[in-house]
């Protein structure tokens, strides 16, 4: 009976420590207003989430920390999380962190280099294109494995990709040579919609030979 007991007890206090974590962890998220682990996912967000994980688990089956020393641990977590995601903002951070678009197929012209990067055959390749009705090469102007993983492609006569030029007031150097344009271009394009610089941009994109500017 005293056994029985004991076990009974230890649910509880297993299921108590869920209970804990479920709300702590919800508070956590909703404080840092990071969702992108519901929508996206990147490099960053699988690992970070491997992590969470290893600290739930130990915490609800273990229990050895505490609840004081569990709160302390998910704290960091998630300030180290708020960190990485103010540089995640920076141009080289994005590239660091979060990364960029893989393009494969670029004007008609297939990157080996950029396949070999994503250990992908060409027969890999081609069954992901049918995955998007397309059977010949012939038929892609654009071809790129986005950040979360999933493929864009751009057939031949159809209209381009919006480019992101300016998120945040920040910058996308890279996108603005591939669209070859200058800073200073950029900066000319600005002033002639009123706007003196590019801290007072929110969203900026290049698309149809046109750009699109919301401000702060």
């Amino acid at each position: 009976a005293a056994s029985k007991f004991s076990r009974v007890m230890e649910y509880l206090w297993v299921s108590l420590r869920l209970i804990y974590a479920f709300f702590l962890v919800l508070v956590f998220f909703q404080i840092s207003g990071n969702k992108r682990q519901f929508s996206q996912m990147t490099t960053f967000d699988l690992i970070s989430n491997f992590i969470l994980s290893a600290i739930l688990s130990g915490y609800i089956i273990s229990g050895k920390a505490g609840w004081k020393g569990f709160t302390v641990v998910i704290a960091v977590y998630f300030s180290i999380n708020y960190l990485i995601n103010l540089i995640g903002h920076t141009n080289w951070g994005r590239r660091l962190i979060i990364g960029t678009p893989t393009i494969l197929i670029d004007k008609g012209k297939i990157n080996r280099r950029n396949l070999q990067k994503m250990n992908m055959n060409m027969t890999d390749f081609l069954s992901l294109l049918r995955t998007k009705d397309i059977h010949s090469l012939q038929d892609v102007s654009l071809a790129q494995i986005e950040i979360g993983g999933n493929l864009t492609v751009l057939r031949k006569g159809e209209e381009a990709f919006s480019v992101l030029l300016i998120e945040n007031g920040v910058i996308n150097h890279e996108n603005l040579r591939q669209i070859q344009k200058t800073e200073s271009w950029l900066r000319r394009k600005l002033k002639e919609m009123k706007v003196n610089k590019a801290e007072e941009v929110f969203y900026a994109q290049w698309q149809k030979g046109k750009l699109y500017v919301i401000k702060n």
